[in-house]
Parts: structure tokens; sequence; C-alpha cells
């Protein structure tokens, strides 16, 4: 690019040719209008006068120069984008297991109602004597719990008769009717504190007043402490209703 001193020159000249040629112009529009009076000849000296330059219109102050801007920092470039992972295949559906025919199972054949019949008499007929047989187990069974409940309420029934038949004798009067070997079975019931609550002859010896006598000793002795000792259940079984053969061994003939 030219700087402005290099129009300088150029624009000096041209405007000075202009000049020249408005004077010419001007020079002649005048010698038209008027007669030129010719003035008296001189001796004119003719010398070169050096062309001033004509100074230079004032050039325009340059415009400031802004500083250069620095280039824009080149951006920076962008992290990598991470790799869209690739789609994952979609698992294929499980292809459908191909149904097998189901097995026509031939019929199995009728049984026979006889056979049938003869099955079902052998199986009654086992299930019958397996019955007996638990029956017979059972019936065993409670014939030996009994003789050992008997063996052993027994010992304790027997003690308690002793001590009810010594009682009664206590309380008795002999009749002068009685005789030797004459006995009497009474009927004794009882209440679980040892009270007589009924006394009655289950067999007679034959004598009324013998039976009799027995019969009031029973009354008389009315409570046997004994028995309100004795086990509820030993009592239930073997004392409260309990049967007494009277038979007093002192008497003579």
């Amino acid at each position: 690019m030219r700087t402005l001193e290099g129009y300088i020159v150029p624009v000096a000249v041209t405007l000075v040719l202009h000049a020249a040629l408005l004077a010419v112009l001007t020079m002649n529009w005048h010698s038209t209008r008027e007669p030129l009076v010719k003035p008296a000849p001189r001796h004119v000296k003719a010398r070169l006068v050096a062309q001033e330059k004509s100074s230079p219109k004032s050039a325009p102050k340059p415009a400031a120069q802004t500083p250069p801007q620095r280039p824009p920092e080149p951006p920076k470039p962008e992290p990598p984008k991470p790799k869209p992972e690739p789609p994952k295949p979609k698992p294929e559906p499980p292809k459908p297991k191909p149904q097998s025919k189901p097995q026509v199972k031939p019929e199995p054949p009728k049984p026979d109602p006889r056979v049938q019949e003869q099955a079902r008499q052998r199986e009654q007929k086992q299930r019958e004597v397996e019955q007996r047989q638990r029956q017979q187990r059972e019936r065993e069974l409670a014939l030996a719990l009994a003789a050992e409940d008997a063996l052993a309420e027994g010992g304790e029934t027997s003690t308690y008769e002793d001590a009810i038949a010594e009682a009664i004798e206590d309380n008795w009067s002999r009749p002068p009717s009685a005789r030797r070997d004459m006995q009497v079975v009474l009927r004794i019931q009882l209440i679980p504190t040892g009270e007589v609550v009924g006394v009655s002859v289950l067999k007679s010896s034959g004598d009324d007043a013998f039976d009799r006598s027995a019969v009031n000793a029973v009354n008389k002795a009315a409570r046997f402490p004994e028995v309100a000792d004795a086990p509820p259940q030993v009592f239930e079984r073997r004392l409260r209703t309990l049967q007494l053969v009277f038979r007093p061994e002192d008497l003579r003939q």
C-alpha cells in the first residue's frame, strides 16, 4: 500500500495545471470584450523563476493504529466423546420346543370280576384274623394288669377287711343260740370316711338270732377309721361295697 507522501507530488502538479488553464481562459475572455491597448514596449528581462512547490494540503492525520489484536486462541479441542457402546444384541426368544405327541397308552385289560371278588374275600379274611389277634392281645394285657392290681390291692384290702372284722367282733354280743361252725355273710356299704351307710344279710346262718347279732355288731361299730386312709381307687374297687363272712372262732358246740 502507498503512503500519503507518495500522493503529494502528483496532486500538486495537477493543481498547477488546472490553475494555468484557468488563467488562460480568463485572459481570452477579457480580450474579446475590451480592445487591447498595446503598451509601450519595455525592455524586459526575463529570468527563470523556479516554480515553488505549492504547499501541500495538510494531509489528514493518520488514524491511530489500533494495536494488532491478538489472534484468538484456537478453541481447545473438545474431549473426545466416549464411543457409544455397541447395542447389546437382543436375546433371541427361546425357540419353542417341539411338542412331542403324547403316546397313546394302550388301555389295560379289564379285570376279571371273579378275580376281584376272590382278592376282596382274601383281604377281608386277613383283616378279621388281624382284628381277632389284636383283641386277644388286648384281653391278655388287661388280665395281666388286673392281676397285678388285684395282687397289689389284695394285700391292702385284706388289711382293711381284717380291721373291719376285728371292730365288728369287738362290738358283737353272742346270742344263747349261737353254735360253732355258724357263719353269716354280710353285705356292708361304706363311704370314703369309713362310716357305715348300710348293712344286710346276703347268706343267713340259719339262726335268726345269730344273724341279728352280726348286723347289730356292724351298726355298733358304725365307722371304720382305717378305711379313710385307703387310696381312692382301692376304696372304689374293694371297700365301698364289701362282703364280710362273720364266723367267730371261739364259739363252742
